[in-house]
């Protein structure tokens, strides 16, 4: 009779993602208790991981802090906590005219709520952006150069140093109308 060599591989350790979550949420253990319907106690033992919760006990715990299931049974133990990107791995897009280049520095797990890019405008250059949506808010701050920005009628003209925030729930433009090239950073609040 042949032995069996399976590895069972152990249920992914939870309790420190749980955690994280419930301290970003600003949450005690009483109050995430009393929004899961999970006790205090057992909360405890499952953020220490003493504790091997049912799924429905995780799904409870995951409603409360609005967070995707998946989310907590990915987290991997023992996993790196950076992700490095070589400059030229990092995504970019460029305006219809080319010269204006855009690095994508934030995640794909938050691109529905916060972009942001650092970006760089040559002489001349323009980028046009439909609407973002209602609520939505930009935040421009330049390194280098000058920069118009035109937000429906209106239009203000930023200098290097200035932080501008202005409504993209409207069409919008930016403008390198100077002679050096512009280079700042751009933060969409969607």
């Amino acid at each position: 009779m042949q032995a069996n060599n399976t590895i069972l591989e152990a249920p992914p350790k939870v309790g420190s993602e749980i955690q994280r979550l419930r301290l970003q949420h600003n949450l005690t253990l009483e109050q995430l208790a009393v929004k899961s319907g999970v006790s205090k106690s057992i909360l405890s033992q499952i953020e220490r991981d003493l504790s091997n919760p049912t799924l429905a006990t995780i799904w409870r715990i995951t409603k409360a802090l609005e967070s995707p299931l998946e989310d907590i049974l990915s987290v991997k133990e023992g996993t790196t906590c950076f992700e490095k990107l070589s400059q030229n791995a990092t995504p970019e897009v460029m305006s219809e005219d080319s010269g204006f280049r855009l690095k994508i520095l934030g995640t794909l797990n938050t691109v529905s709520t916060v972009q942001w890019y650092e970006f760089t405008a040559e002489p001349k250059a323009e980028l046009v952006s439909e609407a973002h949506g209602t609520g939505s808010l930009e935040s421009l701050t330049l390194c280098s150069g000058e920069l118009t920005v035109i937000v429906g009628d209106e239009t203000q003209y930023i200098c290097k140093g200035d932080t501008l925030r202005f409504r993209t729930d409207v069409a919008h433009r930016l403008k390198n109308e100077g002679k050096e090239k512009t280079h700042g950073f751009m933060v969409n609040l969607l």
